[in-house]
């Protein structure tokens, strides 16, 4: 069972507008987080060189400011035994469905906490086109959730409803994470007394 949770990567200010964006990569790449970085994978382009294709594809297309990327995480329950593997395919195949052949991603799978979660960060601008993504509202209800849960489901894993978040907004990782955690703990709970009255 997996929740995904999809954050904005801003510019920062001053004369490195992508600072943002290089910082998240090289924190979701933490060789500490990833078992040495076995648990990295990418599309579009190369883990090691993925900031400086980042940067370049902004350049090309002239779109160097504002909006750098995006962070998606997928978190999956402590009580759910899911392997590394598991959640390297539901990325990989995540990162296909929601970007195919036109932005550049890195996917993680992080094992340094109780519960297994991944990262996916991808560029703002297209590789092949030039265009900004676009997150709509309701994106993460009808369209990125939705996505996790057909891979969740492949894999024989628990789906969490995308109606269990009615409005999803954009916060800071870290209380994110804290109302995760909690959150996390009481859907789990009512699904679990579900599953054992039925």
């Amino acid at each position: 069972m997996a929740i995904t949770k999809i954050l904005n990567i801003k510019e920062s200010k001053g004369r490195k507008p992508a600072s943002h964006l290089k910082n998240a990569l090289q924190y979701i790449q933490n060789p500490d987080k990833t078992e040495e970085c076995v648990l990295v994978g990418s599309i579009n382009c190369l883990p090691d060189t993925a900031f400086e294709q980042m940067v370049e594809t902004k350049n090309i297309f002239h779109k160097t400011g504002n909006r750098q990327g995006y962070h998606v995480i997928i978190s999956f329950s402590p009580e759910e035994r899911v392997s590394a593997e598991q959640v390297m395919y539901v990325l990989e195949h995540f990162a296909k469905d929601v970007l195919g052949d036109d932005y550049e991603a890195v996917f993680t799978v992080h094992t340094d906490r109780e519960h297994m979660h991944g990262h996916l960060i991808w560029n703002s601008v297209s590789v092949t086109t030039g265009k900004k993504y676009n997150s709509p509202k309701g994106n993460w209800k009808n369209h990125l959730q939705p996505i996790t849960n057909k891979y969740c489901k492949e894999l024989g894993l628990g789906i969490i409803p995308a109606e269990y978040s009615k409005n999803p907004k954009n916060i800071s990782r870290d209380k994110w994470e804290k109302e995760m955690s909690i959150r996390m703990q009481i859907i789990m709970s009512v699904l679990m007394r579900r599953r054992y009255e039925w």
